[in-house]
């Protein structure tokens, strides 16, 4: 027995077992009634061979089984070998980097399922084989490549997500476009790696500085200590010189779209309910990727995307491309705008602010939500899509909140789940602009202060990411 909560911890064992175990049955039997197979870990990804995967069932039990192993393997470890292994977890991000910008996952692809001698595989790029080795058997032992004999590696589902689909050689002859025309996810990696990872390690000497310490401004951040830099990151990306940080930046933000589920725009809020020609006010939307996928689904919706100048120039050719007439015709249009300035909408039937608060602390997302509350009329909605944090223990003041509330899972599970990635974005936020991640509680208190109320909120299946939407209405 714990001495400090009176749990039976071999009780605990057993129930987190039979959580895995009733969650397996339970995918099984669901792939079978759909005559799906489970996708394997030795096979390449693809979206088509996710379909079980993504049934809403196997969803939800795949989420018990991920926070049940995650939570057995912490019951079961030598604590000491759990803390440790927890504070050098660097070293699993840094071989996931070098495997990216040495090419591995391209020069095994050519060179078939047989796999290949890491000598070979070296080649290319002219690194130590010995070393790179090192690298990729700490991945073979995370299940990313596999270790086929000694020193021969090959690809198995998770390392193929390392693939850009380029060839070697072209990667080779034109390093600085190796993102340019991918899926995004290697310049995800490639981002968080080097900007971010560079970042957080000065988290903890930000924290202590008594100036930046407390700090709410984006040029005193972690990233400003790591980097040494006086501006913030997005000044940082448009200097002279870091022309492929900020390519690959916006190839990395392309690739954030196929973390989340396709469609998830149109999930948690009735836009088939807008009157014919309700105006979506797409604020600092990119392009439009997200207006394009509800212009499509939705004909009788109009839209203004609003971003810098440069981004705008290069919605053009986007909506051109993807929805031949929507710009001739008027049905969407594309405006340079700054979102502290004020807002030159004012009959917006919804303001659509996606991964945007949180780039900015309180006191600069304040300023945004004001912008779009002076120009409000009584019947707009505001629609915010962000990472949504949960505590790590119950929130009851959520109940009175449409929407709020998840589910409880069965114990001894954590209420949260586990699921940390929503965690991870948190402190990659506060380390690239003193930023956050937000609960719904912190949520509501923000949006109160910039003039609006909080209506309802939609979390989305498990393991979506970038979907979850709090809606708001003016006060």
């Amino acid at each position: 027995m714990s001495a400090s909560n009176g749990i039976d911890s071999l009780a605990e064992l057993k129930a987190l077992a039979d959580i895995i175990k009733a969650s397996v049955e339970r995918i099984e039997q669901t792939v079978n009634a759909h005559s799906l197979t489970f996708p394997s870990p030795h096979t390449s990804f693809s979206p088509e061979s996710e379909a079980a995967r993504n049934l809403p069932e196997v969803i939800a039990a795949g989420s018990l089984i991920s926070a049940a192993a995650s939570q057995l393997s912490a019951l079961v470890q030598p604590p000491p070998l759990t803390i440790i292994s927890l504070a050098m977890q660097f070293h699993v991000s840094t071989a996931v980097r070098t495997a990216v910008d040495t090419h591995v996952a391209e020069i095994l692809r050519e060179a078939g399922p047989q796999g290949l001698h890491v000598r070979d595989i070296a080649k290319p790029t002219n690194v130590d084989p010995k070393k790179l080795a090192r690298i990729l058997r700490l991945l073979a032992t995370n299940h990313v490549f596999v270790e086929v004999s000694p020193d021969v590696f090959t690809h198995n589902r998770l390392s193929s997500l390392l693939d850009s689909g380029k060839s070697v050689d072209s990667m080779l002859k034109s390093p600085e476009t190796r993102y340019l025309g991918t899926l995004g996810l290697t310049a995800v990696i490639g981002h968080v790696t080097d900007e971010a990872f560079k970042s957080s390690s000065y988290l903890t000497e930000t924290l202590l500085d008594p100036e930046f310490g407390h700090s709410a401004e984006p040029n005193k951040s972690a990233f400003n200590k790591a980097f040494n830099e006086e501006k913030d990151l997005w000044q940082f990306f448009e200097r002279p010189g870091n022309e492929f940080r900020l390519s690959r930046f916006g190839s990395a933000m392309d690739g954030t779209k196929n973390l989340a589920p396709p469609g998830a725009i149109l999930e948690g809020y009735d836009w088939k309910d807008l009157k014919e020609g309700a105006l979506v006010v797409d604020c600092g939307g990119g392009v439009g990727s997200q207006s394009l996928t509800l212009a499509k689904t939705h004909p009788h919706l109009h839209f203004v995307v609003q971003d810098r100048p440069a981004v705008v120039e290069n919605g053009v050719k986007f909506w051109n491309e993807n929805l031949p007439g929507a710009l001739d015709s008027g049905r969407v249009k594309l405006q340079a705008h700054d979102f502290f300035d004020p807002q030159p909408v004012k009959n917006a039937d919804v303001f659509l602010v996606r991964m945007i608060l949180h780039d900015w602390s309180d006191e600069f997302s304040v300023k945004i939500l004001r912008r779009l509350r002076e120009a409000a009329t009584p019947d707009t909605r505001l629609i915010v899509v962000d990472q949504l944090m949960s505590y790590a223990c119950e929130e009851e003041t959520l109940k009175e909140i449409p929407g709020a509330l998840l589910p409880v899972p069965p114990a001894p599970l954590l209420p949260n789940l586990g699921q940390d990635f929503a965690y991870y974005t948190d402190l990659q936020m506060m380390g690239f602009f003193n930023a956050q991640e937000r609960t719904v509680t912190q949520f509501k208190e923000l949006l109160e202060q910039g003039g609006w109320k909080l209506l309802a909120v939609h979390h989305g299946a498990p393991f979506a990411i970038s979907s979850q939407k709090v809606i708001a209405a003016p006060i």
